[in-house]
């Protein structure tokens, strides 16, 4: 798991609000995904996880910054078009809407399928419907779901759907945005469990943005924590929550819901007061342990 799947280097985008005013979502972001890895990216609404994403799989095209992915320069016009195939295959994304992120005039059958069409690829099981059948019960559900449409699904299954058409193409990254936000919560257990057997299985690395703390600390191997724009922590799970370093890590921790009522009360929340994220860079202070640091004043 040590070998570096995806690279992102000082990556930086904003968007045009009007002709002379823009709004800065992701400054100088850098981190990386080993092979077999799940890297979970935490903060708050408006934080830029979800432009990172976008950036990653090539959807917003940044500013500034490198990504590479398994030493292809993505964002290289002449590398992206001279590996094209593999790059939209090899890389897959789960959105957090899965009725929007569906075609609701296609079947189920059809939806999962549709990458073969697109790529012009031979599904492993013989015939599309095929193919998809066996993609249905990797996800945990039967035949009897091909011939309907997503409008005749609940919402844990349209995201099971969208699940199995990703893994269709046998990824070796999977990018999830928020894929369990819009879900109820025994819902986003199941689909958790399914992420958490289908990595153990298939061994793609994942990048997980959510924001739900708990599910990130039971499912991720390592943690970036994101706030107006900057990645001012990463460190491995295992660190990350117990020993938070950065002051806006530790008002995000100190905000988790404690179960027991007394204990509930009797937490106290940090406050992060905004400071300390001008100019800087990512400094490691302990082993794989990242904090971001202002540059001293000359």
């Amino acid at each position: 798991m040590d070998e570096v799947l995806l690279d992102v280097q000082a990556l930086s985008h904003r968007f045009r609000l009007t002709r002379h005013v823009y709004i800065q979502a992701i400054d100088q972001v850098s981190f990386t995904i080993r092979k077999g890895e799940i890297f979970g990216l935490v903060g708050e609404s408006g934080s830029g996880k979800s432009t990172v994403a976008r950036c990653v799989m090539n959807i917003y095209r940044p500013q500034s910054g490198k990504i590479f992915y398994k030493g292809i320069d993505v964002l290289d016009r002449n590398a992206f078009s001279e590996n094209k195939k593999m790059l939209q295959t090899g890389r897959q994304m789960i959105f957090q809407d899965s009725a929007s992120s569906l075609n609701q005039r296609m079947k189920v059958a059809d939806l999962i399928t549709e990458p073969f069409v697109i790529h012009r690829l031979k599904p492993k099981s013989g015939s599309l419907r095929a193919e998809a059948e066996a993609q249905l019960l990797r996800v945990g559900m039967d035949a009897g779901y091909l011939d309907r449409y997503p409008s005749e699904l609940s919402g844990g299954q349209r995201q099971r759907v969208a699940i199995a058409r990703a893994l269709s193409m046998e990824p070796e990254l999977l990018v999830a945005d928020e894929p369990i936000a819009s879900l109820d919560v025994s819902i986003q257990a199941q689909i958790i469990n399914l992420f958490q057997q289908l990595q153990r299985e298939n061994g793609f690395s994942f990048l997980f943005i959510a924001h739900d703390l708990s599910m990130v600390r039971y499912l991720c191997d390592r943690v970036g924590v994101m706030v107006q724009g900057k990645l001012v922590e990463v460190a491995p799970t295992a660190e990350l929550f117990p020993a938070p370093m950065h002051p806006y890590t530790r008002a995000l921790l100190s905000a988790i819901p404690i179960p027991d009522p007394r204990r509930e009360r009797a937490r106290k929340l940090c406050v992060f007061d905004g400071s300390g994220l001008g100019p800087g860079a990512l400094r490691e202070l302990a082993p794989g342990h990242f904090v971001y640091r202002e540059e001293a004043a000359p």
